[in-house]
């Protein structure tokens, strides 16, 4: 593969989809979401990715992609810049901590000018964020992997708090969310989480030779950013700890968004409604 400014790891450069899936919806008719930042770092990358044989830098700079792509990334984007705003409203001081941010924009879009941000991914993702973002007195940014515990500490304002896990879950393991939730429960008061899950028995079906070329050839996606964690239904995490308490939850097709053409006939069969979905906690401090 020929060297490029993008030399990340498979789950990392996964965050360039969602980007250039936010830009493209941007200049779209009737956009559900705005994301002009976005817009203007995704033409910077594209002259950079010239030339590269990754499979998601071409598809990206060929528009290879579905276009329901860029209606769905946008839906759920618009969904947690909604879950954000709620918690605003009732917390204008709170603190928002966005994992695996990846060069997410929300910050720009939500601020309400009191609110305390973190957002947390590898230390090479922030490298490239500083190139098109700046940190100030109250958005930050924190080069480590959401699964070690040194970032913990450094968000620690007193709360409350609102994590956000957008398209992060499903490539960890069911013992890194458990530890990862559990070390949230017991370092953060008033905590609540939204995190996007992926249903279980697609999860199972990764490992179909059949699947994984259909990543491939659909986003692009290798080996190392296939799907490993999943959930049977929205409640699951409850029975890890009875202090986390399943609030609500979101799918694709709540929305009712005509962009979605026939992928709405979908929302009718359940294991296909809830291929991937997004969960609303409140996780208890255990002190």
């Amino acid at each position: 593969m020929k060297k490029t400014d993008f030399s990340i790891s498979d789950v990392s450069e996964t965050m360039l989809i969602t980007l250039y899936a936010r830009a493209k919806e941007s200049i779209s008719r009737d956009p559900i979401i705005k994301d002009p930042k976005a817009v203007e770092m995704i033409e910077i990358i594209k002259k950079e990715m010239a030339g590269s044989d990754n499979p998601i830098h071409k598809k990206i700079l060929k528009d290879k992609y579905n276009p329901k792509l860029a209606v769905t990334m946008s839906l759920r984007s618009r969904r947690f810049d909604q879950y954000v705003a709620d918690f605003l409203s009732k917390f204008p001081r709170g603190t928002v901590i966005n994992l695996g941010c990846g060069l997410d924009t929300r910050f720009y879009r939500i601020d309400n000018g009191t609110v305390i941000w973190y957002d947390i991914d590898f230390p090479e993702v922030i490298e490239l964020r500083k190139r098109f973002m700046e940190e100030n007195s109250r958005h930050f940014f924190i080069g480590n992997s959401i699964l070690s515990p040194e970032w913990i500490a450094k968000v620690k304002t007193g709360g409350p708090y609102l994590i956000l896990a957008e398209g992060v879950f499903m490539y960890l393991t069911e013992t890194d969310v458990k530890e990862l939730l559990h070390r949230i429960q017991s370092e953060l008061d008033l905590a609540e989480i939204v995190c996007e899950v992926t249903n279980r028995y697609w999860v199972n079906k990764m490992n179909n030779p059949w699947m994984k070329w259909k990543f491939r050839r659909q986003l692009g996606m290798t080996g190392g950013a296939v799907f490993s964690f999943g959930i049977p239904d929205s409640r699951y995490f409850e029975g890890w700890n009875p202090k986390y308490v399943f609030l609500d939850e979101w799918t694709y097709f709540d929305d009712h968004e005509n962009k979605l053409g026939w992928f709405n006939l979908f929302s009718s069969i359940g294991v296909l409604r809830k291929a991937q979905w997004t969960v609303h906690y409140s996780i208890r401090n255990s002190r």
